[in-house]
């Protein structure tokens, strides 16, 4: 008697077992328990040195661009490897740029939501620390400020 299930349905926690000899209304259905585990981390499955995984990133929301005034560009937030202190840094002596050993270091993962990025850093084994943005305080005034007399400061009227 040979019994057989779809790998599909051993997957789905639900297997139908049945005979290659017998009738279909005799078909035992057997219901295995979903196994509601969490996933290992990926620092195990993905074969990175133990020194990868160990290294410490910073989660913040990059600054605009000086040349661009919009203000939508800065919704993402980025992963960023911090240096090592071994110093593995030296300059060129050619071009006198700086070079380094580390291959992680110009690495940059975007997210759309700061819990994104840190819990791809915690599945990593990374150590991360958040860096919380700093906005722009805008006071609103308006252009007759500009020809307001203050006595404590001078104005500076150019002639030229």
């Amino acid at each position: 008697m040979q019994r057989f299930a779809r790998p599909s349905a051993i997957r789905s926690g639900f297997a139908r077992y049945m005979s290659s000899q017998g009738d279909k209304s005799k078909a035992v259905t057997a219901i295995h328990p979903a196994h509601e585990k969490e996933p290992l981390p990926a620092e195990v499955l993905s074969g990175a040195p133990a020194s990868l995984t160990k290294r410490t990133v910073r989660i913040y929301r990059p600054s605009n661009n000086p040349m661009q005034s919009g203000k939508n560009a800065n919704l993402k937030w980025r992963i960023d490897f911090d240096e090592l202190e071994k110093g593995d840094r030296w300059t060129n002596p050619l071009m006198g740029w700086q070079s380094t050993s580390d291959a992680v270091s110009p690495v940059r993962l975007d997210f759309s939501c700061r819990e994104d990025a840190a819990h791809f850093a915690e599945k990593q084994g990374w150590n991360y620390y958040i860096q919380e943005p700093q906005f722009r305080k805008i006071k609103p005034k308006s252009y007759k400020n500009n020809f307001v007399y203050r006595p404590d400061k001078l104005p500076f009227i150019h002639t030229k």
